[in-house]
Protein backbone atom coordinates (compact mmCIF):
# COMPACT_ATOMS: atom_id res chain seq x y z
CA UNK A 1 0.00 0.00 0.00
CA UNK A 2 1.32 3.44 -0.89
CA UNK A 3 2.14 5.77 2.02
CA UNK A 4 -0.85 7.46 3.60
CA UNK A 5 0.88 10.78 4.10
CA UNK A 6 4.11 12.43 2.95
CA UNK A 7 6.58 14.44 5.01
CA UNK A 8 6.96 18.15 4.35
CA UNK A 9 8.59 21.20 5.89
CA UNK A 10 6.33 23.75 7.57
CA UNK A 11 7.46 26.44 5.13
CA UNK A 12 6.45 24.35 2.11
CA UNK A 13 2.82 24.35 3.35
CA UNK A 14 2.73 28.03 4.33
CA UNK A 15 3.67 27.76 8.02
CA UNK A 16 6.83 29.07 9.68
CA UNK A 17 8.87 26.48 11.59
CA UNK A 18 9.17 29.16 14.28
CA UNK A 19 5.40 29.08 14.65
CA UNK A 20 5.38 25.33 15.30
CA UNK A 21 8.06 25.82 17.94
CA UNK A 22 6.03 28.67 19.41
CA UNK A 23 2.94 26.46 19.49
CA UNK A 24 4.78 23.83 21.55
CA UNK A 25 6.24 26.49 23.85
CA UNK A 26 2.82 28.01 24.44
CA UNK A 27 0.97 24.80 25.33
CA UNK A 28 3.79 23.44 27.49
CA UNK A 29 4.02 26.72 29.39
CA UNK A 30 0.40 26.14 30.40
CA UNK A 31 1.00 22.54 31.46
CA UNK A 32 -0.04 20.60 28.35
CA UNK A 33 2.54 17.99 27.36
CA UNK A 34 1.39 15.90 24.42
CA UNK A 35 2.12 12.19 24.38
CA UNK A 36 2.12 12.57 20.62
CA UNK A 37 0.95 15.11 18.07
CA UNK A 38 0.96 15.80 14.35
CA UNK A 39 0.16 18.77 12.12
CA UNK A 40 -0.94 18.18 8.54
CA UNK A 41 -1.95 20.24 5.56
CA UNK A 42 -3.71 18.04 3.06
CA UNK A 43 -1.74 14.80 2.95
CA UNK A 44 1.50 16.49 4.02
CA UNK A 45 2.74 16.03 7.59
CA UNK A 46 4.78 19.11 8.48
CA UNK A 47 5.32 18.32 12.18
CA UNK A 48 5.10 15.05 14.10
CA UNK A 49 6.41 14.31 17.57
CA UNK A 50 6.31 11.54 20.18
CA UNK A 51 7.22 11.84 23.82
CA UNK A 52 8.85 8.58 25.03
CA UNK A 53 7.69 6.05 26.05
CA UNK A 54 5.06 6.82 23.40
CA UNK A 55 5.94 6.21 19.76
CA UNK A 56 4.44 5.89 16.27
CA UNK A 57 3.26 2.31 16.90
CA UNK A 58 1.76 2.97 20.35
CA UNK A 59 -1.93 2.18 20.63
CA UNK A 60 -3.37 5.00 22.72
CA UNK A 61 -6.78 5.23 24.36
CA UNK A 62 -8.92 7.73 22.45
CA UNK A 63 -11.61 8.17 25.09
CA UNK A 64 -14.54 10.19 23.69
CA UNK A 65 -12.95 10.60 20.28
CA UNK A 66 -14.27 7.03 20.02
CA UNK A 67 -17.76 8.49 19.65
CA UNK A 68 -17.00 9.79 16.18
CA UNK A 69 -15.97 6.30 15.06
CA UNK A 70 -19.36 5.07 16.29
CA UNK A 71 -21.10 7.81 14.34
CA UNK A 72 -19.47 6.81 11.06
CA UNK A 73 -20.45 3.17 11.60
CA UNK A 74 -24.06 4.30 12.03
CA UNK A 75 -23.76 6.32 8.82
CA UNK A 76 -22.77 3.18 6.94
CA UNK A 77 -25.79 1.33 8.33
CA UNK A 78 -28.05 4.12 7.15
CA UNK A 79 -26.49 4.01 3.67
CA UNK A 80 -26.99 0.22 3.63
CA UNK A 81 -30.67 0.66 4.43
CA UNK A 82 -30.40 -1.23 7.70
CA UNK A 83 -31.71 1.71 9.72
CA UNK A 84 -33.06 5.22 9.41
CA UNK A 85 -32.02 8.03 11.71
CA UNK A 86 -35.73 8.56 12.45
CA UNK A 87 -36.10 4.98 13.73
CA UNK A 88 -37.14 4.68 17.39
CA UNK A 89 -34.30 3.15 19.36
CA UNK A 90 -36.67 0.63 20.95
CA UNK A 91 -37.08 -1.00 17.53
CA UNK A 92 -33.63 -2.55 17.96
CA UNK A 93 -34.25 -3.74 21.53
CA UNK A 94 -37.73 -5.31 21.47
CA UNK A 95 -37.00 -7.33 24.61
CA UNK A 96 -37.15 -4.08 26.57
CA UNK A 97 -40.50 -2.95 25.16
CA UNK A 98 -43.54 -3.01 27.43
CA UNK A 99 -46.62 -0.98 28.24
CA UNK A 100 -44.74 0.53 31.17
CA UNK A 101 -41.99 2.00 28.97
CA UNK A 102 -42.02 5.77 29.38
CA UNK A 103 -43.19 7.63 26.25
CA UNK A 104 -40.08 9.81 26.23
CA UNK A 105 -37.94 6.67 25.96
CA UNK A 106 -40.25 5.04 23.41
CA UNK A 107 -40.03 8.12 21.18
CA UNK A 108 -36.21 8.42 21.36
CA UNK A 109 -34.69 8.04 17.88
CA UNK A 110 -31.30 7.11 16.50
CA UNK A 111 -30.83 10.73 15.52
CA UNK A 112 -31.54 11.87 19.08
CA UNK A 113 -28.70 9.64 20.30
CA UNK A 114 -26.33 10.88 17.60
CA UNK A 115 -26.80 14.52 18.56
CA UNK A 116 -26.62 13.95 22.33
CA UNK A 117 -30.27 14.68 22.99
CA UNK A 118 -31.44 11.72 25.06
CA UNK A 119 -34.39 12.20 27.46
CA UNK A 120 -32.21 11.81 30.55
CA UNK A 121 -30.43 14.23 32.85
CA UNK A 122 -27.64 11.75 33.70
CA UNK A 123 -26.09 8.82 31.81
CA UNK A 124 -28.30 5.89 32.69
CA UNK A 125 -25.47 3.39 33.21
CA UNK A 126 -24.32 5.33 36.27
CA UNK A 127 -27.71 6.56 37.52
CA UNK A 128 -28.06 3.88 40.23
CA UNK A 129 -24.46 2.96 41.02
CA UNK A 130 -20.97 3.30 39.53
CA UNK A 131 -21.01 2.19 35.90
CA UNK A 132 -18.52 -0.59 36.49
CA UNK A 133 -20.96 -2.20 38.95
CA UNK A 134 -23.80 -2.33 36.42
CA UNK A 135 -23.85 -5.62 34.54
CA UNK A 136 -26.05 -4.55 31.59
CA UNK A 137 -25.76 -1.00 30.32
CA UNK A 138 -28.42 -1.51 27.63
CA UNK A 139 -30.94 -2.50 30.31
CA UNK A 140 -30.22 0.65 32.27
CA UNK A 141 -31.15 2.87 29.32
CA UNK A 142 -34.69 1.53 29.29
CA UNK A 143 -35.28 0.83 32.98
CA UNK A 144 -32.84 2.45 35.40
CA UNK A 145 -33.80 6.11 35.25
CA UNK A 146 -36.98 8.07 34.77
CA UNK A 147 -36.55 10.47 31.82
CA UNK A 148 -36.78 14.18 32.55
CA UNK A 149 -37.70 15.71 29.18
CA UNK A 150 -38.60 14.71 25.59
CA UNK A 151 -35.72 13.31 23.55
CA UNK A 152 -34.39 15.52 20.78
CA UNK A 153 -35.10 18.78 22.58
CA UNK A 154 -32.09 19.58 24.78
CA UNK A 155 -28.37 18.85 24.32
CA UNK A 156 -26.98 16.95 27.28
CA UNK A 157 -23.70 15.10 26.89
CA UNK A 158 -24.74 11.48 27.47
CA UNK A 159 -22.33 8.67 26.67
CA UNK A 160 -25.10 6.16 27.40
CA UNK A 161 -26.68 7.24 24.12
CA UNK A 162 -23.49 6.48 22.24
CA UNK A 163 -23.39 3.07 23.88
CA UNK A 164 -26.87 2.27 22.55
CA UNK A 165 -25.59 3.13 19.08
CA UNK A 166 -22.70 0.69 19.56
CA UNK A 167 -25.11 -2.05 20.53
CA UNK A 168 -27.31 -1.32 17.50
CA UNK A 169 -24.34 -1.63 15.13
CA UNK A 170 -23.32 -4.93 16.69
CA UNK A 171 -26.84 -6.33 16.60
CA UNK A 172 -27.30 -5.42 12.94
CA UNK A 173 -23.87 -6.50 11.66
CA UNK A 174 -22.75 -9.24 14.04
CA UNK A 175 -19.48 -7.33 14.54
CA UNK A 176 -18.43 -4.65 16.96
CA UNK A 177 -18.64 -1.15 15.50
CA UNK A 178 -14.86 -0.71 15.13
CA UNK A 179 -14.33 -4.02 13.34
CA UNK A 180 -17.27 -3.21 11.04
CA UNK A 181 -15.88 0.26 10.31
CA UNK A 182 -12.37 -1.03 9.69
CA UNK A 183 -13.54 -3.71 7.28
CA UNK A 184 -15.79 -1.33 5.36
CA UNK A 185 -13.56 1.73 5.27
CA UNK A 186 -10.60 2.21 7.56
CA UNK A 187 -8.33 -0.60 6.41
CA UNK A 188 -8.20 1.08 2.99
CA UNK A 189 -6.66 4.14 4.64
CA UNK A 190 -3.89 2.10 6.29
CA UNK A 191 -5.57 1.93 9.69
CA UNK A 192 -3.85 -0.41 12.17
CA UNK A 193 -5.17 -3.99 12.31
CA UNK A 194 -4.03 -4.10 15.95
CA UNK A 195 -6.48 -1.35 16.95
CA UNK A 196 -9.28 -2.47 19.28
CA UNK A 197 -11.94 -1.26 21.69
CA UNK A 198 -12.55 -1.74 25.40
CA UNK A 199 -15.83 -3.55 26.12
CA UNK A 200 -18.70 -2.69 28.45
CA UNK A 201 -19.76 -5.21 31.12
CA UNK A 202 -22.20 -7.16 28.93
CA UNK A 203 -19.71 -7.46 26.09
CA UNK A 204 -20.57 -4.80 23.52
CA UNK A 205 -17.64 -2.63 22.44
CA UNK A 206 -17.70 0.71 24.25
CA UNK A 207 -17.65 3.23 21.43
CA UNK A 208 -18.27 6.03 23.87
CA UNK A 209 -14.73 5.85 25.20
CA UNK A 210 -12.87 2.65 24.40
CA UNK A 211 -11.07 2.88 21.03
CA UNK A 212 -7.33 2.14 21.12
CA UNK A 213 -5.38 3.18 18.03
CA UNK A 214 -2.24 5.03 16.96
CA UNK A 215 -1.86 8.77 16.47
CA UNK A 216 -1.67 8.42 12.71
CA UNK A 217 -4.70 6.10 12.72
CA UNK A 218 -6.54 9.06 14.19
CA UNK A 219 -5.10 11.30 11.49
CA UNK A 220 -6.24 8.88 8.77
CA UNK A 221 -9.75 8.74 10.19
CA UNK A 222 -10.00 12.51 10.62
CA UNK A 223 -8.73 13.12 7.07
CA UNK A 224 -11.32 10.66 5.74
CA UNK A 225 -14.07 12.62 7.50
CA UNK A 226 -12.62 15.92 6.26
CA UNK A 227 -12.78 14.49 2.73
CA UNK A 228 -16.52 13.75 3.20
CA UNK A 229 -15.77 10.04 3.30
CA UNK A 230 -13.71 9.96 0.10
CA UNK A 231 -10.25 8.37 0.11
CA UNK A 232 -8.21 8.87 -3.04
CA UNK A 233 -11.21 8.68 -5.30
CA UNK A 234 -13.07 5.91 -3.49
CA UNK A 235 -16.16 6.80 -1.46
CA UNK A 236 -15.67 4.83 1.75
CA UNK A 237 -18.24 6.66 3.87
CA UNK A 238 -21.59 8.11 2.72
CA UNK A 239 -20.92 11.74 1.76
CA UNK A 240 -24.36 13.08 2.70
CA UNK A 241 -24.16 11.54 6.16
CA UNK A 242 -20.66 12.91 6.76
CA UNK A 243 -21.77 16.41 5.72
CA UNK A 244 -24.61 16.25 8.22
CA UNK A 245 -22.39 14.77 10.93
CA UNK A 246 -19.92 17.67 10.85
CA UNK A 247 -22.67 20.30 10.72
CA UNK A 248 -24.56 21.93 13.58
CA UNK A 249 -27.54 19.71 14.37
CA UNK A 250 -28.32 21.07 17.83
CA UNK A 251 -27.51 24.08 19.98
CA UNK A 252 -25.14 22.97 22.75
CA UNK A 253 -24.30 26.28 24.42
CA UNK A 254 -25.99 25.29 27.67
CA UNK A 255 -24.78 28.08 29.97
CA UNK A 256 -24.98 30.86 27.39
CA UNK A 257 -21.22 31.43 27.32
CA UNK A 258 -19.20 30.37 24.28
CA UNK A 259 -16.22 28.40 25.52
CA UNK A 260 -12.99 28.84 23.56
CA UNK A 261 -12.50 25.83 21.36
CA UNK A 262 -14.66 23.36 23.26
CA UNK A 263 -17.48 23.19 20.75
CA UNK A 264 -20.20 25.36 22.26
CA UNK A 265 -21.02 26.57 18.76
CA UNK A 266 -23.03 23.44 18.11
CA UNK A 267 -22.97 19.66 17.91
CA UNK A 268 -23.37 17.37 14.93
CA UNK A 269 -23.52 13.60 15.01
CA UNK A 270 -20.99 12.76 17.76
CA UNK A 271 -18.82 15.61 16.48
CA UNK A 272 -18.23 19.05 18.02
CA UNK A 273 -18.77 22.12 15.84
CA UNK A 274 -15.99 24.47 16.86
CA UNK A 275 -14.79 27.96 15.91
CA UNK A 276 -14.36 29.42 12.43
CA UNK A 277 -15.99 26.64 10.38
CA UNK A 278 -13.94 23.95 12.10
CA UNK A 279 -15.13 20.72 13.66
CA UNK A 280 -13.43 18.52 16.21
CA UNK A 281 -13.33 15.11 17.83
CA UNK A 282 -12.69 15.59 21.56
CA UNK A 283 -11.66 12.98 24.10
CA UNK A 284 -11.01 13.13 27.83
CA UNK A 285 -7.41 13.94 28.70
CA UNK A 286 -6.94 15.96 25.47
CA UNK A 287 -7.28 13.34 22.79
CA UNK A 288 -8.01 15.62 19.85
CA UNK A 289 -8.59 15.80 16.13
CA UNK A 290 -9.18 19.43 15.14
CA UNK A 291 -10.26 19.71 11.52
CA UNK A 292 -9.84 23.08 9.76
CA UNK A 293 -11.33 22.64 6.26
CA UNK A 294 -10.87 26.23 5.06
CA UNK A 295 -7.09 25.96 5.49
CA UNK A 296 -7.03 22.18 4.79
CA UNK A 297 -5.26 21.85 8.15
CA UNK A 298 -5.53 18.97 10.60
CA UNK A 299 -4.17 18.72 14.13
CA UNK A 300 -4.20 15.45 16.07
CA UNK A 301 -2.80 14.69 19.50
CA UNK A 302 -2.85 12.30 22.44
CA UNK A 303 -2.18 13.23 26.07
CA UNK A 304 -3.36 12.86 29.63
CA UNK A 305 -4.30 16.27 30.99
CA UNK A 306 -6.98 15.03 33.41
CA UNK A 307 -7.12 17.59 36.18
CA UNK A 308 -6.01 20.48 33.96
CA UNK A 309 -9.31 22.30 33.39
CA UNK A 310 -7.79 24.72 30.88
CA UNK A 311 -6.17 22.13 28.62
CA UNK A 312 -8.67 22.24 25.75
CA UNK A 313 -8.78 26.03 25.66
CA UNK A 314 -4.98 26.16 25.85
CA UNK A 315 -4.56 23.94 22.79
CA UNK A 316 -7.22 25.68 20.72
CA UNK A 317 -5.90 29.14 21.56
CA UNK A 318 -2.31 28.25 20.71
CA UNK A 319 -3.33 26.42 17.55
CA UNK A 320 -5.29 29.41 16.29
CA UNK A 321 -2.62 31.97 17.18
CA UNK A 322 0.43 30.04 15.99
CA UNK A 323 -0.83 27.80 13.18
CA UNK A 324 -4.32 28.44 11.79
CA UNK A 325 -4.42 32.22 11.54
CA UNK A 326 -0.84 32.70 10.21
CA UNK A 327 -1.23 29.87 7.65
CA UNK A 328 -0.65 30.96 4.04
CA UNK A 329 -1.98 29.31 0.90
CA UNK A 330 1.38 29.71 -0.80
CA UNK A 331 4.65 28.20 0.32
CA UNK A 332 7.17 30.30 2.25
CA UNK A 333 10.96 30.54 1.82
CA UNK A 334 12.66 27.56 3.39
CA UNK A 335 14.45 28.25 6.67
CA UNK A 336 17.00 25.50 7.23
CA UNK A 337 18.15 26.78 10.60
CA UNK A 338 14.63 26.97 12.07
CA UNK A 339 13.71 23.63 10.53
CA UNK A 340 16.71 22.01 12.20
CA UNK A 341 15.77 23.47 15.56
CA UNK A 342 12.25 22.14 15.11
CA UNK A 343 13.46 18.66 14.19
CA UNK A 344 15.81 18.66 17.18
CA UNK A 345 12.91 19.64 19.42
CA UNK A 346 10.61 16.98 17.97
CA UNK A 347 13.20 14.23 18.27
CA UNK A 348 14.10 15.08 21.87
CA UNK A 349 10.72 15.46 23.57
CA UNK A 350 10.94 14.38 27.20
CA UNK A 351 8.31 13.46 29.74
CA UNK A 352 7.86 16.29 32.28
CA UNK A 353 9.21 15.85 35.81
CA UNK A 354 8.15 17.41 39.07
CA UNK A 355 9.98 20.71 39.47
CA UNK A 356 11.89 21.34 42.69
CA UNK A 357 15.04 20.48 44.61
CA UNK A 358 16.67 17.07 44.40
CA UNK A 359 17.27 16.88 48.15
CA UNK A 360 16.53 18.72 51.37
CA UNK A 361 17.57 18.87 55.02
CA UNK A 362 14.61 16.64 55.86
CA UNK A 363 15.70 13.88 53.49
CA UNK A 364 18.24 12.33 55.87
CA UNK A 365 15.79 12.35 58.77
CA UNK A 366 12.93 10.57 57.00
CA UNK A 367 14.83 8.27 54.63
CA UNK A 368 13.60 4.70 55.02
CA UNK A 369 11.65 5.40 58.21
CA UNK A 370 8.04 4.23 58.44
CA UNK A 371 5.21 6.40 59.67
CA UNK A 372 2.10 4.88 61.23
CA UNK A 373 -0.97 6.61 59.81
CA UNK A 374 -4.26 7.31 61.50
CA UNK A 375 -7.45 6.03 59.88
CA UNK A 376 -7.75 7.65 56.47
CA UNK A 377 -9.82 7.43 53.25
CA UNK A 378 -6.98 5.61 51.44
CA UNK A 379 -6.82 2.82 53.98
CA UNK A 380 -3.03 3.21 54.19
CA UNK A 381 -1.69 2.04 57.56
CA UNK A 382 2.07 2.60 57.19
CA UNK A 383 4.18 4.63 54.77
CA UNK A 384 7.87 5.32 54.14
CA UNK A 385 10.11 6.85 51.49
CA UNK A 386 13.45 5.28 50.62
CA UNK A 387 15.78 7.76 48.89
CA UNK A 388 18.98 7.41 46.90
CA UNK A 389 20.85 9.99 44.81
CA UNK A 390 18.38 10.43 41.96
CA UNK A 391 15.69 7.83 42.66
CA UNK A 392 13.36 6.84 45.42
CA UNK A 393 10.77 4.26 46.38
CA UNK A 394 7.46 5.04 48.04
CA UNK A 395 6.48 2.15 50.33
CA UNK A 396 3.08 1.65 51.96
CA UNK A 397 0.67 -0.92 53.27
CA UNK A 398 -3.05 -1.08 52.59
CA UNK A 399 -5.74 -3.75 52.46
CA UNK A 400 -3.91 -5.51 49.61
CA UNK A 401 -0.65 -5.69 51.53
CA UNK A 402 2.81 -4.17 51.13
CA UNK A 403 3.39 -1.90 48.09
CA UNK A 404 6.43 -0.29 46.49
CA UNK A 405 6.45 2.41 43.81
CA UNK A 406 9.77 3.57 42.30
CA UNK A 407 10.14 7.20 41.23
CA UNK A 408 12.85 9.42 39.80
CA UNK A 409 14.21 12.62 41.28
CA UNK A 410 14.90 15.08 38.48
CA UNK A 411 14.04 12.30 36.04
CA UNK A 412 11.25 9.81 35.38
CA UNK A 413 11.11 6.10 36.18
CA UNK A 414 8.83 3.65 34.37
CA UNK A 415 7.36 0.78 36.41
CA UNK A 416 3.98 -0.73 37.17
CA UNK A 417 1.55 0.76 39.66
CA UNK A 418 1.34 -1.71 42.57
CA UNK A 419 -2.43 -2.03 42.87
CA UNK A 420 -4.18 -5.21 41.74
CA UNK A 421 -7.69 -5.67 40.40
CA UNK A 422 -7.92 -2.80 37.93
CA UNK A 423 -9.92 -3.50 34.78
CA UNK A 424 -8.63 -5.17 31.64
CA UNK A 425 -10.29 -5.32 28.23
CA UNK A 426 -13.79 -5.26 29.79
CA UNK A 427 -15.16 -2.69 32.24
CA UNK A 428 -15.85 -4.32 35.60
CA UNK A 429 -13.53 -7.30 35.09
CA UNK A 430 -10.02 -7.31 36.57
CA UNK A 431 -7.26 -7.46 33.98
CA UNK A 432 -4.29 -9.80 33.90
CA UNK A 433 -1.62 -7.20 34.65
CA UNK A 434 -0.86 -4.11 36.70
CA UNK A 435 -1.03 -0.77 34.92
CA UNK A 436 2.17 0.68 33.53
CA UNK A 437 3.14 4.04 35.04
CA UNK A 438 5.79 6.76 34.89
CA UNK A 439 6.79 8.63 38.07
CA UNK A 440 8.95 11.49 39.30
CA UNK A 441 9.39 13.52 42.46
CA UNK A 442 11.06 16.60 43.92
CA UNK A 443 11.27 18.61 47.13
CA UNK A 444 8.97 21.61 46.63
CA UNK A 445 9.77 22.90 50.14
CA UNK A 446 12.49 21.88 52.60
CA UNK A 447 9.99 19.66 54.38
CA UNK A 448 7.68 18.71 51.49
CA UNK A 449 8.16 15.99 48.87
CA UNK A 450 5.80 15.90 45.90
CA UNK A 451 5.39 12.86 43.64
CA UNK A 452 3.57 12.70 40.32
CA UNK A 453 2.49 9.32 38.97
CA UNK A 454 1.00 9.00 35.49
CA UNK A 455 -0.66 5.70 34.63
CA UNK A 456 -0.13 5.06 30.93
CA UNK A 457 -1.79 1.74 30.18
CA UNK A 458 -5.06 0.98 28.36
CA UNK A 459 -6.55 3.24 31.02
CA UNK A 460 -4.98 6.65 31.67
CA UNK A 461 -4.93 8.50 34.95
CA UNK A 462 -2.65 10.54 37.18
CA UNK A 463 -1.95 10.75 40.88
CA UNK A 464 -0.22 13.55 42.80
CA UNK A 465 1.15 12.71 46.26
CA UNK A 466 2.20 15.34 48.80
CA UNK A 467 4.32 14.26 51.78
CA UNK A 468 4.90 17.06 54.30
CA UNK A 469 7.06 16.39 57.36
CA UNK A 470 6.88 18.23 60.72
CA UNK A 471 9.01 16.95 63.59
CA UNK A 472 8.10 13.30 64.00
CA UNK A 473 4.79 13.84 62.18
CA UNK A 474 3.68 13.43 58.57
CA UNK A 475 0.89 15.10 56.61
CA UNK A 476 -0.20 13.23 53.49
CA UNK A 477 -2.46 14.34 50.65
CA UNK A 478 -3.27 12.32 47.53
CA UNK A 479 -5.23 13.64 44.55
CA UNK A 480 -6.23 11.35 41.68
CA UNK A 481 -7.68 12.05 38.24
CA UNK A 482 -8.90 8.91 36.51
CA UNK A 483 -12.00 7.09 35.37
CA UNK A 484 -12.91 3.82 37.11
CA UNK A 485 -9.66 3.43 39.08
CA UNK A 486 -7.30 5.05 41.60
CA UNK A 487 -10.28 5.60 43.90
CA UNK A 488 -8.20 4.21 46.76
CA UNK A 489 -5.77 7.09 46.48
CA UNK A 490 -7.73 10.26 47.22
CA UNK A 491 -7.73 12.19 50.48
CA UNK A 492 -5.78 13.36 53.52
CA UNK A 493 -3.96 11.46 56.27
CA UNK A 494 -1.71 12.15 59.22
CA UNK A 495 0.78 9.99 61.07
CA UNK A 496 3.82 9.72 63.31
CA UNK A 497 7.13 7.91 63.20
CA UNK A 498 6.85 4.36 64.39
Amino acid sequence: MEPTFVKATPESVGILSENVLGFLDQVEKEGVFFHSFALLKGDRVFAEGYRPPFGPETLHRMYSVSKTFTSMAVGLLEADGLLRLSDPVIRFFPEHDSEELHPYIRETTVRDLLMMATPFSVPTYCARMPAYEESDWVWTFFHAEKPSHPAGTIFNYDTAGTYLLDAIVERLTGRDFLTFLKERALYKTGFSPESWCVKAPEGYAWGGSGVECTLMDLARFARLVMNKGNWRGEQLLPADYVRAAVSRQIDNCQNGFVEPGHGTRGYGYQIWVTADSTFSFLGMGTQLAICMPEEDLLFVCTADTQGNENAYATVFRALWQRIKEPCRKESLPENGEAQQRLQTRLSSLKYPVVQGAKTSAAAGCINGRFYALQDNPMGITRLAVKLSEDEGVLCWENAQGYKELPFGIGKTVISTFPQDGYFGDTIGRPGDHRYRCISSGAWTEDHKLRLKVDLIDDYFGNLTIHLSYKGDGLGLYMERHAEFFLDEYQGFAGGKLE
